[in-house]
């Protein structure tokens, strides 16, 4: 067999095999005696037909694309393996039909998605900004506005017209020229006027209302509205408005400290330390992400690579195949899953497309990195990452080795290292 391999362009190459007449000849004869032994001919026992009567009644079709099946499966095998060809997706076969049958050489070319070549640039000492660790004073008053509202109650406004920070609640119908859609109407509906949780314009427009008052509100769906039948249309509501309310904060005294049940902290002093600890923690965290995230993202725009869209859409599947994973936890189809989120499965991998093509990038890059910096685990690395890993499940570190022994986890700890190495040499900007 000879095969000769051509690279092309987007991560592809193309094989060109060429298959003896005699291997061809040697498949082609099985192939005959597996068929002949599985058919019944009146006259003769099962499998013992002669080969001329049954060519004379059937042809040798299915014994050609028996064999066909068969060497073109093997010998794509062979070729890929003695060239050494990373695929990563399905060949698109080019047999050749005008020079096929018993006694002559099987000719074929396979076009397919290979692994690609990744070409590093810079990546130890690429520059990047690192934000502050230090809580500041209106981080904690923003997180005290928020417990606040969030234990606040709503009360009802007597004699008022409806302003920003009130909610309403009220009945909506909406129609498209005149015909009511699906979704568009309820029933004594809660809203925060100004949070734009509705189309743009609509809480505008609800300004000024009082209670009993009906209004007719017109707005237009957004292009990119989820719901594609209604995508850029122009739409009426009714809008019946039946009570006017607004918030009621709770006052931080000593009964509300009390109902907080947080060790230490009854005064609004106490409580402004205990949440300035807990953001430090939080913000620690968040920014330690984000300059994770920021030097892998620098480390891959400094490299080239070609990723084939197979890749792509293989890490896409693993992501619908999690939301079917969370979806069953719910006892519900993906679909089901998605649409309480108000998304679709079609929208969900559109959106989803981009993040799936970073993360092989990133994959890509890094793996380049291991290879490139020969990037070998200690028996302190095992440990180190052990302890991450065990603190991620919140089990014991001996659990996690017996769940995850090392040949299961090596690459990905070898991952671990090489960006805590990234982000030693990287150069931090104010």
């Amino acid at each position: 067999m000879k095969v000769k391999v051509e690279k092309l362009e987007n991560s592809k190459v193309k094989l060109t095999i060429n298959v003896e007449a005699e291997a061809f000849n040697e498949e082609y004869e099985k192939s005959f005696e597996n068929i002949l032994a599985d058919i019944e001919i009146k006259g003769f026992r099962k499998g013992k037909a002669p080969r001329k009567l049954y060519l004379d009644r059937f042809g040798e079709g299915a014994i050609l694309q028996k064999t066909i099946d068969s060497v073109l499966n093997s010998s794509y095998e062979k070729a890929v393996l003695s060239k050494k060809v990373h695929v990563v997706g399905k060949p698109e076969i080019d047999i050749d039909f005008e020079n096929l049958g018993k006694d002559k050489p099987f000719n074929y070319t396979a076009i397919v998605e290979v692994f690609p070549e990744v070409e590093l640039g810079k990546y130890f000492g690429v520059e990047v900004k690192k934000e502050s660790d230090e809580v500041t004073e209106k981080e904690i008053d923003d997180y005290v506005a928020r417990e606040l509202k969030n234990r606040s109650e709503l009360e009802v406004l007597e004699n008022v017209a409806l302003e920003n920070g009130h909610t309403a609640v009220f009945d909506f119908c909406g129609s498209v020229n005149g015909v009511e859609f699906e979704g568009g109407k309820a029933e004594n509906y809660s809203l925060e006027i100004g949070s734009g949780k509705f189309i743009p314009g609509f809480e505008e427009q609800m300004l000024g209302m009082k209670p009993e008052e009906e209004r007719t509100i017109k707005v237009k769906f957004p292009e990119d509205y989820q719901a594609k039948e209604l995508s850029g249309k122009d739409a009426d509501f009714l809008i019946k408005l039946h009570e006017i309310k607004h918030r009621v904060l709770p006052t931080p005294d000593e009964e509300f400290f009390k109902e907080l049940k947080l060790a230490g902290v009854n005064s609004v002093d106490t409580w402004r330390e205990h949440l300035k600890s807990i953001l430090a923690i939080e913000k620690k965290e968040a920014n330690n992400n984000k300059f994770t995230d920021d030097i892998i993202a620098a480390v891959c725009a400094e490299a080239k690579v070609t990723i084939p869209e197979t890749m792509i859409n293989d890490r896409l599947e693993q992501m619908v195949a999690r939301v079917e994973q969370q979806a069953k936890a719910y006892g519900l189809t993906a679909d089901q899953l998605l649409a309480y989120q108000g998304t679709t499965l079609e929208q969900y991998k559109k959106l989803m497309k981009e993040p799936a093509a970073k993360s092989v990038l990133e994959e890509l890059v890094i793996g380049k990195i291991i290879e490139t910096e020969k990037v070998k685990l200690l028996k302190a690395d095992y440990e180190l990452y052990y302890e991450d890993l065990a603190k991620q499940y919140n089990q014991d570190v001996a659990t996690v080795k017996k769940n995850f022994p090392k040949e299961r986890v090596e690459h990905y700890f070898k991952t671990l290292k090489t960006i805590d190495l990234l982000k030693e040499k990287a150069v931090i900007t104010a």
